[in-house]
C-alpha cells in the first residue's frame, strides 16, 4: 500500500464520513427514545397554568400552618409561666402582622421558584432548581 495516492485518501475519508454519520444517527434515535420523552413531559409541565397557582396555594397554606402551631406554641409556654394563655391586643396584632408578611413572601417566593424553574427548563437545564426540586 505504501504511496500517496488521492484515490485512496478519497476511499479513506468516503468511509470515515460514513462511519460517522452512522454513530450519528444511532445517538439520535438513542436521545429521541431516551430523553425525548423526559423533554416533552418538562415542556407540558411548564406549559401548565395551574402548577404555580398550586405552588402558591402550598407555600401560602404551609405558612398558616406553621404560625398556627407557632402561635400554639407561644400560647402553651406563657401557660407554664403561669401567665394567661390568651394573646393580648399587641401581641394578637404583631402576630398577624408577621403572619401576613411571612405569607406573602412564601406566595412571592414560590412565583419566583416557579418561573426560574420554567426558565431553566425551557434552555435546557434546570441548574439550582434541580436541587431544591429533590430535596
Amino acid at each position: 500500500m505504501g504511496g500517496s495516492s488521492p484515490k485512496q485518501y478519497e476511499s479513506f475519508d468516503r468511509e470515515a464520513a460514513e462511519q460517522r454519520a452512522t454513530l450519528v444517527r444511532g445517538e439520535w434515535e438513542d436521545y429521541k427514545s431516551r430523553f425525548a420523552p423526559w423533554e416533552d413531559r418538562l415542556i407540558d409541565f411548564q406549559k401548565d397554568p395551574g402548577v404555580t397557582d398550586r405552588a402558591v396555594d402550598s407555600a401560602r397554606e404551609s405558612t398558616n400552618q406553621r404560625f398556627d402551631v407557632g402561635i400554639g406554641e407561644y400560647q402553651r409556654n406563657k401557660m407554664r409561666l403561669g401567665e394567661s394563655g390568651l394573646l393580648g391586643e399587641g401581641e394578637s396584632r404583631g402576630l398577624d402582622l408577621a403572619k401576613a408578611k411571612s405569607s406573602v413572601q412564601a406566595t412571592n417566593d414560590a412565583r419566583a421558584y416557579s418561573a426560574d424553574r420554567k426558565e431553566k427548563i425551557m434552555s435546557g437545564g434546570l441548574g439550582s432548581a434541580s436541587a431544591r426540586i429533590r430535596s
